[in-house]
């Protein structure tokens, strides 16, 4: 079926994952046009086209600028604003999953580093440090004492003029099984779910980062209901929820509102793009029904 309603397939850099969705675009003859964002403006006064907008660029920064300027100006984005802006925020989704009852870390979100130094005395020790606003697992640290803090607190406050940086993320240090899980939520079901390993001596567990092995996860009830929910209470249509083992169940990390999929995809495979733009489909479907 030709979709009446033209869907603006918004990018910054087309990689693999955005090449899998191109081809099920196609597959299912979504009417679409490719926009690089890069090339995009809008005019005031003028005349903008109104569309459904699926945001697929790379920027945190573009995504949310692009969703909020399709919404005002009368379209729709795929995920919706105010989700791609929560779904950005690790302090704002933690406090939203806890309001709702979702596990997540015990985490404090300190608005200084004498407050994060505090904060270490609520988490204990180890712990990790994050940045609010972030991806790829850069700028997360492990540390070990006041004093590791304190060096690592002079080090940002030295290298990087940026208010974000002065807001930190203090959470506690999951000893986890040497992997985390990356689930594919897409509408109200959990698609696919991989493991991510740690590589050697190094905790952390995105496959981004290069060299992280991954595993195929069979999603039980139990995982299926945290990923949908978490995904629900920011508003997304679509997200991957990062989740981690510990010895009271599993908890909720964060939730990625422009998810990579290929590793999922690979490893699993489950054809995640296909998922997604069928989703797409169907929201647009949703929309011509209407008018």
């Amino acid at each position: 079926m030709v979709l009446i309603e033209v869907v603006h397939f918004l990018y910054d850099a087309i990689r693999l994952d955005e090449k899998l969705l191109i081809r099920e675009f196609d597959n299912l003859g979504i009417n679409y046009r490719l926009v690089n964002a890069e090339n995009l403006a809008f005019e005031f006064p003028g005349t903008n086209e109104v569309a459904t907008a699926f945001i697929r660029t790379v920027s945190q920064h573009r995504t949310q600028l692009l969703a909020q300027m399709y919404e005002v100006i009368g379209g729709r984005s795929i995920n919706p604003y105010a989700s791609i802006m929560i779904g950005n925020n690790k302090a704002i989704t933690l406090a939203i999953l806890n309001r709702l009852g979702i596990p997540i870390p015990n985490t404090v979100v300190a608005l200084s580093s004498e407050s994060a130094i505090k904060a270490l005395g609520i988490v204990g020790y180890p712990a990790i440090i994050k940045p609010i606003h972030g991806s790829w697992g850069r700028l997360v640290s492990l540390v070990g004492s006041n004093e590791d803090l304190i060096l690592l607190t002079r080090h940002r406050g030295g290298s990087m003029e940026n208010p974000q940086y002065e807001t930190y993320l203090v959470q506690e240090f999951i000893r986890k099984p040497g992997r985390d899980i990356r689930v594919t939520v897409v509408g109200n079901e959990a698609v696919a779910a991989i493991y991510r390993y740690a590589v050697g001596d190094d905790w952390r567990t995105n496959t981004a980062r290069g060299g992280g092995k991954a595993e195929a996860v069979r999603i039980d009830p139990e995982l299926e209901d945290i990923s949908v929910k978490a995904t629900r209470a920011i508003g997304a249509y679509y997200a991957g929820v990062d989740v981690v083992e510990s010895d009271g169940g599993y908890k909720v990390l964060e939730v990625n509102t422009v998810p990579e999929f290929k590793n999922v995809q690979r490893v699993t495979g489950v054809n995640v793009a296909r998922r997604i733009a069928e989703l797409v489909m169907d929201i647009v479907k949703r929309v011509d029904n209407v008018q």
